[in-house]
């Protein structure tokens, strides 16, 4: 009985691969499409699109302007008397301390206060984004690169 549904099994699979050879790369695009998280707010700019390493190039203009508009502003936009991160200047000022609270790790230099992932501070209603990992690390290579 055994050998029977082993062999049923075989030949559907033989049946439905041959009839329908596009089946497995299409439900693989619609698994990774359906599974791909989103969050709320601006696009942040994403990596390069080679893959590389975006944060080398990184300036404020291409990719932490936007960062700190989608995460920081809400409660440091411009008129904020201790922290207005709608400036390079005025996020320089605070770089030590962004990059520790940002890092998706505990860094070197950081004594864990503020606590990885700590920033951005959840607002009342807990719907504010959250940065990736990706995006955190980033930012962090771009406060190491001098912040330009």
């Amino acid at each position: 009985m055994t050998w029977r549904v082993s062999a049923r099994k075989e030949r559907l699979r033989y049946a439905v691969g041959m009839r329908f050879p596009f089946a497995v790369p299409i439900v693989a695009l619609l698994a990774a499409a359906c599974s791909s998280s989103s969050t709320s707010g601006p696009p942040v700019p994403s990596p390069t699109a080679d893959g590389g390493d975006a944060a080398a190039g990184d300036t404020w203009d291409s990719y932490a302007s936007g960062f700190f508009t989608t995460y920081c502003v809400e409660c440091h936009g411009a008129g904020n008397p201790k922290r207005d991160f709608t400036t390079p200047a005025d996020v320089r000022r605070d770089e030590a301390l962004i990059r520790c609270g940002v890092a998706p790790t505990l860094l070197s230099g950081c004594s864990g206060t503020p606590a990885p992932k700590q920033f951005p501070i959840s607002n009342a209603a807990g719907t504010n984004p959250k940065p990736s990992d990706a995006d955190r690390t980033r930012l962090v290579a771009w406060l190491e690169g001098g912040a330009r």
